[in-house]
């Protein structure tokens, strides 16, 4: 057992640097000759790994097992994978590859990262040449203005691995594996976007507009669609109780409602708190709780609630790819929610406590910057 939690770590470790299934099975390799029986073992944890290189990684192990046991408990997780929306392609040896597929390249890969508060996230469309290293197709989109930047650049495998490497260590948010396809479909709907705000695109895109436009396919709903069943969320009351929790995971930590749309509201529980009228402390909770309520009514009764609902899709998925399955069902379960209208009795919980996270955010930044501009006066 010790054994499979080390070589479990050590896969994780990869699968982050953005090592390849080659590389990875390279180090698995002694271990599944010593002891196949630990191969049938280690299969069955990487369910937990709900990733396609899992499923290159599963292919490679299958191809050098001759154990019928093991080579059923491989099967069985690749079964399972496929379950939850993991198709990965065959693996074929060196030897195979070049008998039945002498013209066939490397797969098509896709990343994306978690959106930050202002609905910002970075895509990835990285499309292999044989001959000519990838074409890295790298990119910011936005929720609200579409691409708002854009480049492409030819690299080698290697280049890339190492650019890879800074580019998530760099990203505040996670970095996950996405279907290339989707990828692509992202990048048209922002630039789709675009056209509609009448806003510039970046011109890198145009010189690879109809290859994205080749490659992605039309999704009638968000991805994560096809990994969690909705009827099954839908009915879980348990989600329900947690959904007021969300914003407590670090993905969304830095989430904050825009800063010239929540002061008018933080304004009016500054003057609440420093009121002269003697309130009681349940007094003064009435009060407060109209003020959370009218800025829930006035920013989320439109546009901006669809909004919210389509990024919380978005971070279920990553959340999902994570190995967070719990915060992803909870993500999605707020997003469900997000689709019916508002109701003033029983407000949806995450956007009330983002409501009043984002109040009490800006106060206490208020709050020092007030307190640093009175210890800066010299004192006579």
């Amino acid at each position: 057992m010790e054994n499979i939690q080390t070589l479990m770590g050590q896969i994780k470790t990869d699968m982050t640097s953005g090592k390849t299934d080659e590389e990875i099975f390279q180090y698995l390799l002694p271990w599944l000759e010593k002891d196949p029986q630990t191969g049938g073992r280690l299969a069955e944890f990487m369910v937990t790994l709900p990733d396609r290189l899992t499923g290159r990684l599963l292919y490679r192990m299958l191809e050098v097992t001759q154990d019928k046991k093991v080579r059923k408990m491989i099967k069985r997780s690749l079964y399972r994978l496929k379950s939850k929306g993991i198709v990965a392609e065959e693996v074929l040896s060196d030897k195979e590859r070049s008998i039945l597929r002498p013209l066939q390249g490397e797969a098509k890969e896709g990343f994306a990262s978690g959106i930050d508060f202002l609905g910002y996230r970075v895509l990835w469309l990285i499309i292999p040449h044989p001959g000519r290293g990838l074409w890295v197709m790298h990119g910011v989109v936005s929720d609200r203005e579409g691409i708002v930047d854009f480049s492409q650049e030819d690299m080698t495998r290697k280049g890339f691995r190492t650019f890879f490497k800074e580019a998530k260590e760099k990203n505040p948010f996670p970095i996950v594996e996405i279907e290339p396809s989707y990828v692509a479909c992202l990048f048209a709907q922002a630039y789709q976007l675009n056209l509609e705000k009448k806003g510039a695109s970046p011109q890198g895109y145009f010189q690879v507009k109809s290859e994205i436009e080749r490659i992605k396919k039309d999704y009638t709903k968000p991805l994560i669609y096809s990994y969690l069943q909705a009827e099954d969320i839908a009915g879980d009351d348990r989600l329900l109780r947690k959904r007021g929790d969300l914003l407590k995971a670090e993905i969304f930590s830095s989430w904050r409602i825009e800063k010239e749309q929540i002061r008018p509201y933080a304004d009016e529980v500054w003057e609440a708190e420093e009121s002269k009228i003697v309130l009681n402390p349940g007094q003064k909770e009435v009060r407060f709780q109209g003020i959370y309520q009218k800025a829930l009514t006035a920013l989320f009764s439109g546009e901006k609630r669809l909004l919210y609902q389509r990024r919380l899709e978005e971070m279920a998925y990553v959340l999902f790819k994570l190995g967070k399955e719990e915060e992803a069902k909870i993500s999605l379960s707020v997003a469900m929610d997000l689709e019916k209208p508002l109701n003033p009795i029983q407000p949806n919980p995450f956007l009330f406590q983002l409501v009043i996270q984002s109040i009490f955010g800006l106060l206490t930044e208020a709050k020092e910057k007030k307190a640093k501009e009175v210890s800066l006066i010299v004192k006579p």
